[in-house]
């Protein structure tokens, strides 16, 4: 009927702040969902404690990387209040995958062409992040001009 009930011990505590702890509580277990499921934290193939160590900062980089652009879509103003994911503005899932659909044409006499920018996903990020691409042919040294102009913590 879209009403949840709450129970606690903390019989002082004001509703408000229960909320508020109820919902701090699910942004931790959204956390290990994404790390344990979009970034495959598990199953673990390293042995030794300092490859194991690694393997999870690995991980919580990458948990980083995807909550900094969560968030830069979400400031951007282009989540969405009827898309699922309004909260954060996009799933891991889709931001992981969205990379992987981008792709470059090495083109004869060193020219370059970016395939799938018109992706909604990867134009989202972009967008968020102000990275603007045209659809043009490129040298090497446009490239580099490009990578060297992205500021990504402004």
């Amino acid at each position: 009927m879209g009403y949840y009930q709450i129970i606690t011990s903390e019989l002082k505590m004001d509703a408000r702040d229960v909320i508020d702890k109820y919902h701090g509580l699910t942004q931790i277990e959204d956390q290990f969902r994404v790390m344990k499921g979009d970034l495959e934290t598990r199953p673990v193939y390293v042995r030794t404690p300092e490859h194991v160590d690694a393997h999870l900062l690995i991980c919580m980089i990458a948990l980083v990387a995807v909550r900094i652009i969560q968030k830069r879509i979400k400031d951007h103003g282009e989540a969405k209040k009827d898309d699922v994911y309004w909260n954060v503005g996009m799933s891991a899932e889709r931001i992981q995958d969205a990379p992987n659909k981008w792709k470059v044409d090495a083109l004869s006499n060193s020219m370059y062409r970016f395939n799938d920018i018109d992706d909604p996903d990867l134009a989202l990020i972009l967008k968020a992040f102000d990275i603007k691409i045209p659809q043009k042919l490129y040298q090497r040294a446009e490239l580099k001009s490009i990578k060297t102009g992205t500021r990504i913590f402004i």
